[in-house]
């Protein structure tokens, strides 16, 4: 079946022998109808495949596979709130998807009711994890940023740089000082050094538009890998007490999380695969990201300490507007 882009969400199992499975969490909007009842807010998951995989990076509609003989379970809500919902034919649930993405669905909106009551601001979510450690993509990423972000994954310089940046934004985070902007702007620092040595080691030439796109990617990369720092810095006590209490809850969540979806393996799976909640280190981040884009040769043409982080490195831009190119080098067609 095709799912839209925005249904799909890909995560990762990271394996104990250093294996990693790589799956889609599809998520139902309102209007996706079975049995007559409405299963928006229900989501399940499938294994990622080259498609899956490509199309997701494309912004295009995501194709999916669900063996036809086996049902599917649908879940929603987190912990002693998780329901689940056993979908015995997955062909019904395909032609349900079929149907809300093939009619124009407007979910109904209540009109405003008038009232002497000042609004009210909507409280502030606090989180525990960064949801991603770069800002949202404004578009897909050209083939030449994915080219160059499999150059990253296999550079040594740039992943002791990414490895040290993984402290310092979970330090920031902790403080409640993290800024993704700024961040990226020193990855995508990095990213121009790099693409300035491949340009006189291939002849490639990357736009800016390349770079920071293979730097979002990057960044995005290593979230679980700051995040498992963040929980470490929680559980030393040096986290604010907000953040804190964040943090234990997101992970208590995961947990519930982490077992259902280990209980919707087959068991053929299951029976060679052990799991574990651990996230991979830098290295093994970057790599699972760059593999899924060709292999490259390793190389080193970062030198990791020239880019030693400073605290300005990680917080204090409030705009992608004001990210402005540090590096010179005639391999940029702006």
């Amino acid at each position: 079946m095709t799912v839209p882009n925005s249904w799909a969400h890909p995560f990762v199992f990271q394996a104990r022998d250093g294996r990693s499975w790589e799956k889609m969490l599809i998520g139902l909007p309102d209007g996706v109808s079975l049995d007559g009842r409405d299963m928006g807010g229900w989501a399940f998951s499938v294994f990622s495949t080259r498609l899956s995989k490509q199309d997701k990076l494309d912004g295009e509609p995501v194709r999916i596979g669900l063996p036809a003989d086996r049902p599917v379970t649908l879940f929603r809500g987190r912990g002693a709130e998780r329901e689940q919902y056993r979908v015995k034919n997955p062909r019904l649930l395909a032609e349900a998807i079929g149907n809300r993405t093939t009619t124009n669905h407007e979910p109904h909106v209540a009109e405003p009711v008038a009232t002497d009551t000042p609004a009210c601001a909507l409280p502030q979510i606090v989180r525990g994890e960064l949801a991603d450690a770069a800002p949202p993509a404004s578009e897909a990423a050209s083939v030449k940023a994915v080219h160059l972000m499999g150059r990253l994954a296999l550079d040594d310089g740039f992943t002791s740089l990414m490895d040290e940046l993984v402290r310092h934004a979970a330090e920031a985070f902790a403080r409640d000082d993290y800024d993704p902007h700024t961040t990226l702007q020193t990855v995508a620092d990095w990213t121009g050094k790099l693409a300035d040595a491949c340009t006189r080691a291939y002849g490639e030439t990357y736009t800016h538009a390349d770079i920071l796109q293979a730097a979002g990617m990057a960044l995005s990369a290593i979230t679980e890998t700051i995040n498992e720092q963040i929980g470490k810095l929680t559980e030393a006590g040096l986290t604010l007490p907000h953040i804190a209490e964040a943090n234990r809850r997101q992970r208590r969540e995961r947990i519930d999380t982490y077992f259902e979806e280990r209980a919707m393996l087959d068991p053929d799976t299951l029976l060679r695969t052990t799991y574990s909640l651990n996230a991979p280190t830098t290295a093994e981040a970057l790599w699972a990201m760059g593999r899924v884009y060709g292999s490259q040769p390793r190389t080193q043409f970062i030198d990791c300490v020239a880019g030693h982080l400073t605290e300005s490195d990680i917080v204090g831009i409030d705009s992608l507007d004001t990210l402005i190119p540090s590096w010179k080098h005639s391999s940029l067609s702006m």
